[in-house]
Order: structure tokens, then sequence, then C-alpha cells
């Protein structure tokens, strides 16, 4: 088996939350409710996934249709004015948590990244 670096573990670690994030929601877009048959869904980061003490926190995934992720007048992307609003009305104690540590400072080991890994492998199982 190849030695696993931390960029092989990082994209691992994408899937897995991206996954687990359209999991949580029961395949439904969050806002309107269309599910995988009848869309596009997509795993948003409500605060970006360049935060590394964010990135792979499920509390900070949001499952939505193409047009409320992106494409829409209200999406996250186009409105986040918008969004922010919404979050704190459906999502307030997630929104809540992301914002009290999104300013800490996390600098990941590559062991630190291979236990969450395995951490959300357990979840799928």
């Amino acid at each position: 088996m190849a030695k696993r670096t931390k960029t092989s573990v990082k994209k691992s670690l994408d899937k897995l939350w991206s996954k687990l994030v359209k999991i949580q929601a029961g395949y439904k877009c969050e806002v309107c409710g269309k599910n995988e048959n009848q869309c596009r869904l997509n795993s948003h980061h409500i605060i970006g996934r360049t935060n590394r003490m964010t990135r792979w926190d499920l509390r900070n995934g949001c499952c939505l249709c193409t047009q409320h992720h992106k494409f829409g007048k209200q999406s996250a992307h186009e409105d986040a004015p918008w969004f922010d609003e919404w979050l704190q009305k459906y999502r307030k104690k997630d929104y809540e948590y992301i914002n009290s540590i999104k300013n800490e400072i996390k600098k990941w080991t590559l062991e630190e990244m291979l236990e969450l890994e395995q951490e959300l492998k357990e979840y799928l199982s």
C-alpha cells in the first residue's frame, strides 16, 4: 500500500465530508427540500474550506441544490446576507458553534487527519 500523504488524506476527507453532509440532510436541499432525483445537490461549507479549523466539521456543512448553493438569486454564494439569516433561523446552534471557533488556528498533523478520516468512515457504517 502506498504511503499516505497529507494531500491524499485531504482529498479523502473532502469526499467523506461531502457525502456525510448529504446523508445528514437526507439527500435533500436544506432550503427547498428538492432531492437528488430532482436536481444536483452540493455540499456547501458555511465557513469556507480554506479555514482549517472548520473544513471537515460536519456542523460546517449544508446540503444545497445548485440554485440555493450558487446559481439562484437566493443562494449561499450570491446573497450571503440572505444565507446568513437562513442559517440563523434554521441552523442556529450550528451557526453559533461554527462562528465561535472559526478564528481559532488549526494545523493538522497527518496523524490527526488519519484519525478524523477513520471517524468519518465510521459514520458511514
